[in-house]
């Protein structure tokens, strides 16, 4: 029996918000004034900045699609079993979760944006980790 289900869609936000800070970056290393022997250390930041943001344009995108929080600590996300490790970390605008993949050693933090869903089932995903959150701590006593 599912707790919550929700497809979850990608953040604009959190999309624009990596947009923004890779390209400070970019343009902090370009307007720098560099010596004219440092042009392979400047030409190497600025390939790892682009490629830097073009990684985390796909972790944003890899974020979305069903994900069904099932009873306790459980979630299913990507056709997998995930255990929820230790306290999720909730802000207005977002949830950091820690996963473990049930049977495996496998571990990712997933990012949920307040904006990758309904305000309705943003609320209830909310109310059921703080839940289940509150549940575990008691348990563990």
């Amino acid at each position: 029996m599912a707790l919550w289900r929700c497809d979850v869609r990608v953040s604009w936000r959190t999309q624009i918000f990596s947009l923004v800070i890779h390209g400070i970056l970019t343009l902090l290393i370009l307007l720098s004034p560099w010596p004219e022997n440092y042009g392979l250390v400047w030409v190497t930041l600025i390939t790892l900045v682009v490629f830097e943001c073009i990684r985390s344009q796909r972790n944003i995108m890899a974020c979305r699609g069903e994900l069904v929080l099932q009873s306790g600590l459980h979630l299913r996300w990507h056709k997998r079993d995930w255990l929820i490790r230790g306290t999720p970390w909730m802000l207005k605008s977002g949830i950091l979760i820690s996963l473990r993949q049930v049977g495996g050693r496998r571990t990712r933090r997933l990012w949920l944006a307040a904006d990758s869903m309904d305000q309705r089932e943003w609320r209830s995903l909310r109310q059921a980790l703080l839940h289940a959150a509150s549940a575990q701590q008691r348990h563990d006593r």
